[in-house]
C-alpha cells in the first residue's frame, strides 16, 4: 500500500507554506485537498498558494474546474488518485478540506442518486434556500450534518440523498479497507490567535482585490447556482456587488462565516483516524516541516 502524507488543518494555519517546505525536503509534490482551489479564477478569496510562493515545488488539483461547474469528492477522489498512482516519491496532500482527505483514502463508495429526488431538493434550495435541506439532513443524519459542510448545497443535497437510502455519507463499509496508508497530520493553534489570523487574511483579501475578482467570475459567467459562488468569500461579495449590504458588513460577515468554519473543520479532524496535531504557534513553516520529516524518514 502506497504511504501518502497529509498536512490539513484551519484555514490561515500555515499549511500550504509547510507542505511546500516538506516537499522541498523530500524531493517530492504538492497535491492539494481544498474544494475551492480547485476552481480557476478564484485565487484572491481562496488563498490560493501563488506560483513565487511554490518555489519550483510542483502543485497537482488546482484550477482544473470553471466555477459555474460542479466538482464532486468522487471526482476528486479518482482524478488525485492518478496523480499519486503515477509518482514515485510520497506525495504530500494539502488542504482544509477533511472529505476530500477522507473521498481519497476511502474511495466513495455510494452509488448516484435519484435524479427526480435530486430534482426536488435542488428545487426547495432555489425556491427556499439552504436551511430546509440543512433541517431535513440533520433530522435524517446527525453525524453527516455535524461533519460536513452543511451550508454547501450539494454536499447537503448528496448526504441526504445517501440518508435516504438508509446508509450514512460519514461511514461507509469501505473505511477498513483504505487506499493509501495516510499519514496525517493537523496544524493548529490558539483559538482566539485563529480568528486573529482569520481577520488580518479576510483584509488581505479585500486589500488585494477581493471585489474585483468577484466582479470578473459574475462578468465572465453571470450568477452561476455552484457550490463555486456559494463559496465563503464570494457569497458574501456577490450580495455586496448586488446592492444588499455594504462593503463593510460583507467583510465583517466574511469573517464571521470563516470562523464558524474553521469550527466545524476542528469538529472533522477529531473524527478522522490516527492524526498527529501539532501545535503551529510562534513555529515558522520550515520548523514545523523539519519535525514532520524527522518523523516520516523512519516510516517511509
Amino acid at each position: 500500500m502506497k504511504t501518502v502524507l497529509g498536512i490539513t488543518g484551519t484555514t490561515s494555519v500555515g499549511k500550504s507554506a509547510t507542505a511546500v517546505e516538506l516537499a522541498k525536503l523530500l524531493n517530492t509534490a504538492v497535491i492539494s485537498a481544498d474544494s475551492m482551489q480547485i476552481y480557476r479564477g478564484m485565487n484572491v478569496g481562496t488563498a490560493k498558494i501563488t506560483p513565487s510562493e511554490m518555489k519550483g515545488v510542483a502543485h497537482y488539483m488546482l484550477d482544473i474546474a470553471e466555477p459555474c461547474d460542479e466538482f464532486s469528492s468522487f471526482l476528486y477522489s479518482r482524478q488525485a488518485a492518478e496523480i499519486i498512482d503515477s509518482m514515485t516519491t510520497t506525495p504530500i496532500v494539502v488542504g482544509g478540506t477533511g472529505f476530500y482527505f477522507d473521498s481519497l483514502v476511502y474511495p466513495p463508495e455510494f452509488g448516484e442518486g435519484d435524479p427526480a429526488r435530486r430534482k426536488e431538493l435542488l428545487e426547495i434550495y432555489e425556491r427556499e434556500g439552504i436551511e430546509p435541506l440543512r433541517q431535513i439532513l440533520s433530522e435524517l443524519d446527525g453525524d453527516a450534518y455535524a461533519q460536513i459542510d452543511n451550508f454547501n448545497y450539494k454536499r447537503v443535497i448528496r448526504a441526504i440523498e445517501i440518508a435516504e437510502k438508509g446508509e450514512s455519507v460519514t461511514r461507509g463499509s469501505n473505511r477498513q479497507n483504505p487506499r493509501y496508508n495516510l499519514i496525517l497530520y493537523v496544524l493548529q493553534r490558539d483559538r482566539e490567535g485563529l480568528y486573529a489570523k482569520i481577520d488580518e487574511r479576510v483584509d488581505k483579501m479585500v486589500q488585494n482585490g477581493l471585489v474585483e475578482e468577484v466582479r470578473g467570475l459574475i462578468d465572465k459567467y453571470g450568477y452561476c447556482k455552484t457550490s463555486a459562488f456559494e463559496a465563503i468569500g464570494y457569497k458574501e461579495i456577490i450580495e455586496y456587488l448586488k446592492g444588499n449590504c455594504t462593503l463593510e458588513q460583507a467583510v465583517c460577515q466574511i469573517k464571521t462565516n470563516t470562523r464558524r468554519y474553521a469550527k466545524r473543520q476542528i469538529s472533522y479532524y477529531k473524527r478522522m483516524n490516527a492524526a498527529e496535531y501539532i501545535d503551529a504557534d510562534g513555529k515558522t513553516p520550515l520548523q514545523i516541516a523539519n519535525y514532520i520529516y524527522e518523523k516520516v524518514q523512519k516510516l517511509l
